[in-house]
């Protein structure tokens, strides 16, 4: 399966679906939000005109004019398909309820013309459970109106609204044997059960009156086992979807609530609630762990894939949730890091929301991406000294082992220099040492130091902060006067690039802080170079931020990650000047308000945020929705909202 980029997404935590703009369900992972994805082809079709002698329209078909939205602070995607020249508007209403293993979809078919609509509505289905091509079985069972696929631990179940057509048969080719030639004839023939490289398709026949609609309802439902998928779906089935969708509303909204609520302007509060709702759904909900983004490149053909979780990324994603106002994600992550950990003290590159390592180029000695360590004991540590004391002593006396281990294996990389030793920096390409890497480990050991202190172990906190003061120094002194280049050359000279990664040395990892006048200038300084050196002007005049010099990814990407932690920096610093100075907290906080409009401006058409936006029209954004991103806009807005405080 090629790559493909969706528009939106729903998901529970429990299972996670992405959707192409035309209503084409791409993805449905199940049992985790990052394996099985079970779908490769589930695509909704109109036959217009009566059988025989009409013609069929898949979804994405160009006559259809579309248009697509999330309902406010809810994960309820709503699209719509026009057909003007037949005056019928085909709409899907698609959701994942709470503590469900189901997608959810409502139909709607609408007559806007002055004619009776006659047709028929089908929605195709190639699934391969478990990823697995063959060796499976589908069959229809008309008493019950329920299509059941299985394969070993996985069943997939299809209720809602009894089919009045329907077809099971094989997806080897698509002639007479797949269902998919049926559909494209407008006539399911009846086959009841297949096995082997099965598909089937479903059908409902309409006739609308002018003026008139007609809804019905279609769940997919996963279970461990056949006699559990029929059984929630009958139950999800007489509830309605109606009933479903007022509670995935009402639970949405009422969790919202209970964070912290900005005083900002209404894109921007839109914009904070949506990245919450996607950090919400990114995060498996039985092992905690955060997904970068759902997969859309499972071949590898232009990526290492990204349905995967990353300790640094993950991070990022929780303490944007924690300072919102969430008080569970944080410990619930640490509790995942500490079974994940790997003998050696440190973490891997990613890994599989079960614990298991996932595939990774990052592992070898010299090119391990140490940042993913450092990310996992700020989240442990992190967890630890933001509780009560007493709880805060059990815990750490709990975690003393993770921690101890994880930190020598930091410390034993940082060299007399005071830099670290050979590794692959933030953005995968190079092997090296790096001001970001250096900030990631300083700050990891300033932590880990202050939950040694809190367990009676001074002799291992004084060995860590003495570390911390050693890279601090090196670090800052090949500041250049004008900004920090990237890390140093094996030769022992500075590597001159300039590479956004350097903003790290502030945020998230603080070695150096705006409230510091002297440190300041120096954060002042870097974001002035990163703007002028790293900026890309798009075809319409709108400007953002290339990743490093020479940046050259899929022909050369604005990264929208990076662009939101300019602007973030930018609030940061603004804040530091606020009462100080404030005609240059308002020049900042100018700049990082552009950079906020750009980014969401070139978010996925639903709003969510990509890690990447292409600068050609073949892939306007890459791994949408991405948990790092919308963790930068919760926390930009966040930092937003403190600006506009007294």
């Amino acid at each position: 399966m090629g790559v493909y980029l969706p528009t939106a997404a729903v998901g529970n935590g429990r299972v996670l679906c992405t959707i192409g703009g035309s209503g084409e369900i791409m993805t449905f992972f199940y049992p985790h939000i990052d394996f099985a994805q079970n779908v490769r082809q589930l695509m909704p079709a109109l036959y217009v005109g009566s059988e025989g002698c009409g013609r069929v329209l898949w979804a994405f078909d160009a006559q259809f004019e579309r248009s697509q939205r999330y309902l406010s602070q809810a994960r309820v995607l709503q699209t719509s398909l026009r057909l003007g020249a037949d005056g019928v508007v085909l709409g899907f209403t698609d959701f994942c309820p709470p503590d469900s293993t189901a997608l959810v979809r409502r139909v709607r078919v609408e007559c806007q013309g002055s004619r009776p609509f006659e047709g028929l509505f089908m929605q195709y289905y190639e699934l391969r459970l478990y990823e697995v091509t063959g060796k499976q079985s589908v069959r229809y069972t008309p008493e019950e109106g329920v299509l059941l696929q299985y394969f070993r631990d996985i069943a997939v179940a299809i209720g809602g609204e009894r089919p009045t057509d329907w077809r099971c048969g094989k997806s080897i080719d698509e002639g007479f044997r797949s269902a998919k030639s049926d559909v494209v004839n407008g006539h399911l023939n009846g086959q009841p059960e297949d096995i082997g490289q099965v598909d089937f398709a479903l059908g409902w026949r309409l006739c609308v009156e002018p003026g008139q609609s007609r809804e019905f309802d279609i769940i997919m439902v996963a279970e461990p086992t056949r006699q559990r998928a029929i059984k929630t779906v009958g139950t999800l089935t007489r509830a309605g979807s109606r009933r479903l969708e007022e509670q995935t509303v009402e639970q949405d909204r009422l969790w919202l609530g209970g964070l912290k609520r900005p005083d900002v302007a209404p894109r921007f509060v839109d914009a904070y609630d949506r990245a919450l709702l996607t950090l919400h759904m990114l995060q498996d909900r039985d092992t905690s762990a955060v997904v970068a983004a759902p997969e859309f490149d499972p071949s590898y053909e232009l990526c290492g894939g990204y349905g995967y979780c990353w300790p640094r990324d993950a991070t990022e994603a929780m303490v944007a949730l924690a300072m919102a106002g969430e008080p569970l994600g944080m410990g619930r992550l640490a509790d995942w890091y500490l079974k994940a950990q790997l003998p050696s003290g440190q973490w891997g590159q990613r890994y599989w929301s079960d614990g298991n390592m996932a595939s990774s180029w990052s592992l070898r000695e010299d090119f391990m991406q140490v940042d993913q360590t450092a990310a996992a004991l700020i989240a442990i540590c992190d967890d630890v000294m933001s509780r009560p004391e007493e709880e805060a002593e059990a815990r750490a006396a709990s975690r003393w082992d993770a921690v101890e281990r994880g930190a020598e294996a930091l410390a034993a990389m940082v060299r007399q220099d005071g830099w670290h030793s050979a590794a692959c920096d933030l953005w995968e390409t190079f092997s090296g040492t790096f001001v970001y890497t250096n900030a990631g480990i300083y700050r990891a050991l300033q932590d880990c130091s202050a939950v040694a202190r809190l367990t009676g172990h001074a002799d291992s906190a004084a060995q860590w902060a003495a570390l911390c003061e050693r890279m601090k120094a090196a670090t800052l002194a090949i500041h250049t006067g004008d900004y920090f280049p990237r890390g140093m050359l094996g030769h022992g000279e500075p590597d001159m690039a300039v590479d956004s990664s350097t903003l790290g040395i502030s945020e998230p990892y603080g070695m150096i802080s705006p409230a510091v006048p002297e440190e300041r200038r120096l954060i002042e300084s870097n974001l002035e170079i990163i703007r002028r050196r790293l900026t890309y002007t798009m075809h319409d005049g709108s400007e953002g931020l290339l990743r490093y010099e020479g940046e050259g990814y899929l022909g050369g990407v604005i990264g929208c990650v990076n662009t939101l932690w300019y602007a973030l920096v930018c609030l940061q610093v603004a804040n530091s000047y606020k009462g100080e100075d404030d005609g240059r907290a308002a020049e900042l906080r100018q700049l990082a308000e552009g950079y906020l409009h750009f980014c969401l401006d070139h978010a996925t058409p639903t709003g969510l945020l990509p890690e990447l936006i292409g600068t050609r029209p073949d892939y306007p954004y890459w791994a949408a929705p991405h948990s790092w991103a919308s963790g930068l806009m919760v926390k930009c807005i966040l930092e937003l909202d403190k600006l506009e405080r007294p």
